[in-house]
């Protein structure tokens, strides 16, 4: 597995899976900017570390930045921009990462690339789904206005781009944060928002006169549909730990899958060299 943290403005996936003396000498953004002058090569072999937390398999990180992050902010305002050829042809930065996921994939042969996207709806978040071949979006949610009006903009945008019809069925709803107290109740509150805002923007409507399987849709109350969320508890212990990767150096397994035991399982179902894509 290749985890790769492109929430470039606010990284900290490589501190969850790596000590600092095990973090690489760059990372994605050292390389978007590099390869702007056909430099990529220079840092490719440096961006990648080996975690040590792996108990089945291993887990290669490739982080936002390197082991010392120095000129960060200023390198932010470059990775995004497209790459110019000597005849002026521009490449996306998109169509450049997924250059890096092929070069990764040939370098490492990894079962998984697992990519934490930008959190909010904007263009990386947006790209990171459509232009990189994901075969499952994780969408987490929490049951407020700001998750709902969000997640309608972006079902939206799919509609106007002509391209819903080919990700609506690789996404699922992940509710984060389930509360310890009144969980069922909040649980039932969540997958109503999300029903309802599958259903005005994502699912099909089924004719009663045409029970035939060529509809895109599901029941409110089917545990398996992409709108019934998978939930992640919230846990006081785990909540108030100051090192996630102290955490996972101990992994209380019981813990493990009371939190994360739904999401783990599907996750599981769909490790088949899929990219998987987390955004919330």
């Amino acid at each position: 597995m290749i985890v790769l943290d492109l929430d470039l403005e606010s990284p900290g996936l490589s501190s969850s899976l790596l000590p600092q003396e095990r973090r690489p000498t760059y990372g994605i953004t050292d390389w978007l900017v590099e390869d702007l002058v056909n430099n990529g090569d220079a840092v490719f072999e440096d961006m990648v570390a080996k975690s040590d937390l792996s108990y089945d398999g291993e887990i290669y990180v490739v982080p936002a930045h390197g082991r010392d992050a120095g000129e960060y902010i200023p390198k932010l305002g470059r990775v995004w921009m497209p790459k110019v050829d000597g005849t002026g042809l521009q490449e996306s930065w998109s169509r450049r990462l997924n250059r890096l996921l092929i070069a990764l994939e040939s370098r490492w042969s990894p079962d998984i690339f697992l990519i934490d996207s930008r959190a909010g709806i904007d263009e990386v978040a947006s790209a990171c789904i459509t232009d990189l071949g994901a075969k499952e979006v994780l969408l987490f949610a929490m049951d407020g206005e700001q998750t709902w009006t969000g997640y309608t903009i972006l079902f939206s945008h799919w509609h106007r781009s002509g391209v819903v019809c080919e990700i609506r069925d690789r996404l699922q709803i992940l509710g984060a944060m389930i509360p310890e107290e009144n969980g069922p109740e909040y649980y039932d509150s969540l997958r109503e928002r999300s029903w309802e805002t599958f259903v005005e923007n994502l699912y099909d409507d089924v004719p009663a006169v045409d029970p035939s399987n060529d509809y895109f849709g599901f029941d409110k109350t089917d545990d398996t549909a992409p709108h019934s969320p998978l939930p992640i508890r919230w846990n006081r212990g785990f909540a108030a730990m100051q090192s996630i990767y102290s955490r996972f150096r101990n992994v209380d397994t019981e813990l493990m899958a009371l939190i994360f035991g739904p999401m783990i399982e599907h996750v599981k179902l769909k490790l088949n060299s899929q990219i998987l894509i987390k955004q919330y």
